[in-house]
């Protein structure tokens, strides 16, 4: 089959470079975009409506005395007040704001966590968490000890929905909230389950998207490892998808699997994550190939070679019905 592959070159906001980007979110309320730098702590916001450095805005956690290991921000969430957001973080979830800077936890993880940390999260129809931990940095290799949780937003009960998970990553809901979809990264699997609410159980698990296997294998040959990233999706069930270490964004159809409809290429080998804001752009987040090592992160005034840790824009040939992020209903 023929495939559409568009070159993707725009920077967005040329003035910042990140080290790890992820987690890229769309506030349709006050028209701004937000990312997390995951190993720095960060979140970041512009305004849309002037994506310049004079809006851009940075809110930073910094690990406190009592916590032994540096803090990292994988994942962020809407809440009822735009200045305010859940935050992923290494030991569980906080409440940030962009108004006072603060930064506090309302909930440890269960366990001996000291080993991992947050990385991507998304909220539920009914205002709830789902948040993937995953090996931390400092342990050296990924291990088959992550978890997907569930944390109820009234009450912070904490279940675990799965377990043995390396990289757990890009997730999302149908539309009726009755199809559960989930990213095992180094699996190279994104999956599909039946979700039931008034149980909160997810059953019936399959193979939506094998970046191995289906169409779209031929376009990622001779890429040792098309790991699945964060991925945005439609109301009717497309999904738009960043590959890392394949400098792609891959546009699946509702059937997932072969149903490819179009591929992004990008100028960074690390593509980690996107979203769609409005109907009709794509922004997409990568990061710089030098994770493990600070001081070999390249400037944003740097734009040769690889362009990891930049932000990219992407005008979309036609109009979509993304989906728009749900906001926590639990108290900020």
């Amino acid at each position: 089959m023929s495939i559409t592959v568009h070159k993707a070159n725009n920077i967005f906001l040329p003035s910042y470079r990140g080290r790890l980007t992820e987690g890229i979110t769309y506030n349709p309320k006050n028209n701004t975009l937000l990312w997390v730098d995951i190993i720095v702590g960060e979140v970041h916001r512009v305004s849309l409506s002037d994506p310049t450095e004079a809006t851009h805005e940075v809110l930073r956690f910094t690990s406190k005395d009592d916590e032994k290991y540096e803090e990292s921000i994988g994942a962020i969430a809407l809440t009822k007040d735009n200045d305010k957001l859940l935050l992923c973080c290494k030991y569980g979830i906080a409440i940030g704001s962009f108004v006072t800077q603060e930064t506090s936890y309302i909930l440890k993880y269960p366990g001996d966590l000291t080993k991992y940390r947050s990385n991507d999260g998304i909220v539920d129809p009914w205002g709830n968490l789902w948040i993937g931990t995953m090996s931390d940095f400092y342990v050296g290799g990924v291990e088959t000890e992550g978890k997907l949780f569930h944390i109820d937003s009234q009450t912070l009960k904490v279940t675990t929905m799965l377990t043995n998970c390396q990289i757990p990553n890009g997730l999302a809901f149908s539309k009726d909230g009755k199809s559960f979809f989930w990213t095992d990264s180094k699996t190279f699997i994104i999956s599909k389950f039946d979700y039931d609410h008034e149980t909160n159980t997810l059953s019936n698990k399959r193979e939506f998207v094998n970046t191995r296997k289906n169409a779209v294998s031929s376009i990622l040959e001779g890429i040792s490892s098309p790991e699945p990233d964060g991925f945005t999706m439609t109301d009717d069930e497309e999904i738009y998808g960043a590959i890392f270490s394949a400098s792609k964004v891959v546009h699946y159809g509702p059937a997932g699997g072969d149903d490819v409809l179009e591929v992004f290429e990008l100028p960074a080998a690390s593509i980690t994550s996107c979203i769609i804001a409005g109907n009709d752009t794509l922004y997409i987040t990568s990061a710089q190939t030098h994770l493990d090592d600070a001081s070999k992160c390249l400037p944003a005034s740097n734009k040769e070679g690889d362009l990891g840790g930049f932000l990219f824009k992407v005008k979309l040939q036609k109009p979509v019905k993304a989906q728009v992020k749900n906001i926590w209903q639990g108290q900020v």
